[in-house]
């Protein structure tokens, strides 16, 4: 993704779907991925998996605020209202996870 994509979803200038969609659910999922592969190859130690998990971290920041900004670039207004509801939802479970995952690696290491 270069720079300026990451700025015009940032500003709150793209639609809606594509920032939700393709960004979001697609993007967050394939990092989710990455980081489920690590995990299954006891990789949760390595210094890739404290990357993958920051890259997650950053990522999941620039797409809520993202999604948060291009929520009412929609037709219907109710979507904006939804989209908004369910990012506060992603948001707080993103900090679950991310925090659970490195209090399990933390455990590891002590």
């Amino acid at each position: 993704m270069s720079a300026n994509v990451a700025r015009y979803y940032w500003r709150g200038e793209g639609p809606l779907w594509k920032v939700y969609w393709l960004y979001g659910v697609l993007g967050s999922n394939a990092l989710a991925l990455i980081l489920l592969w690590l995990m299954q190859r006891g990789a949760m130690d390595s210094g890739w998996f404290q990357l993958v998990l920051l890259v997650l971290a950053v990522y999941t920041v620039w797409i809520v605020v993202s999604v948060w900004r291009c929520a009412f670039n929609v037709r219907n207004p109710l979507y904006g209202h939804m989209a908004r509801a369910l990012t506060v939802a992603w948001a707080i479970n993103a900090l679950f996870i991310l925090g659970f995952l490195e209090l399990q690696v933390l455990a590891r290491v002590l």
